[in-house]
């Protein structure tokens, strides 16, 4: 079985680490949703693709319109789904993270070249012992924003103990050169209220 590395990539409102509202982002960054969109479809490798995991509720978030994610191989999971890999489904279903993550390197991993963990906030959850890093978009209301609404989280504790920030080098090595480090936190970008910056994590154990 080819090892494809397991990527999570979330934004989230810093320091409260909020990623979510009534089933819903807090915010619609366009600079943002863009870095998400080259991150996962872009790769080094011209003969492989990306694989994006997420959860059934996830999925039915996107507009119909909008999904399949394009150029991505597309999987949702869902304890009521069977495990099943169809040549011709889009998206594949699976049963559990852990499964889904098994099926595409068993089944595609010579095909592709990073499997990505996109969301919802019960997928992140289970993402400490599969991923080997995490992308993560810093958000932080501007001066004189209010700070929006959340009643989701990422799991500060284990982030804390399971997780290590990279560099801002570190991040730049890891993404594929067509995708720019446009941001840190002494420069952050600026959309609709909100200041944000990109970040690495690698896992500790």
């Amino acid at each position: 079985m080819t090892k494809v590395p397991v990527v999570a990539i979330v934004a989230c409102l810093v320091p409260e680490m909020g990623i979510g509202f009534q089933g819903s982002l807090p915010w619609r960054l366009s600079q943002e949703m863009k870095y998400f969109r080259d991150v996962t479809s872009t790769t080094r490798d011209p003969t492989k693709r990306n694989a994006v995991i997420m959860g059934r509720k996830t999925w039915e978030s996107i507009p119909p319109r909008f999904r399949p994610l394009p150029n991505r191989i597309n999987m949702v999971v869902s304890r009521q789904y069977p495990c099943q890999l169809s040549p011709h489904d889009q998206p594949y279903r699976c049963n559990s993270l852990a499964a889904a993550v098994h099926e595409l390197q068993s089944r595609l991993g010579d095909t592709l070249e990073r499997i990505f963990i996109v969301g919802g906030a019960d997928v992140y959850s289970q993402s400490f012992d599969l991923a080997d890093h995490w992308l993560i978009t810093k958000i932080r209301p501007a001066p004189g924003t209010q700070v929006p609404e959340l009643d989701t989280f990422l799991d500060a504790s284990q982030m804390a103990a399971r997780l290590q920030e990279c560099s801002t080098q570190e991040l730049s090595d890891f993404l594929p050169a067509a995708v720019a480090v446009q941001a840190q936190e002494s420069a952050p970008l600026q959309e609709k209220g909100y200041q944000f910056w990109f970040t690495l994590y690698r896992r500790l154990n």
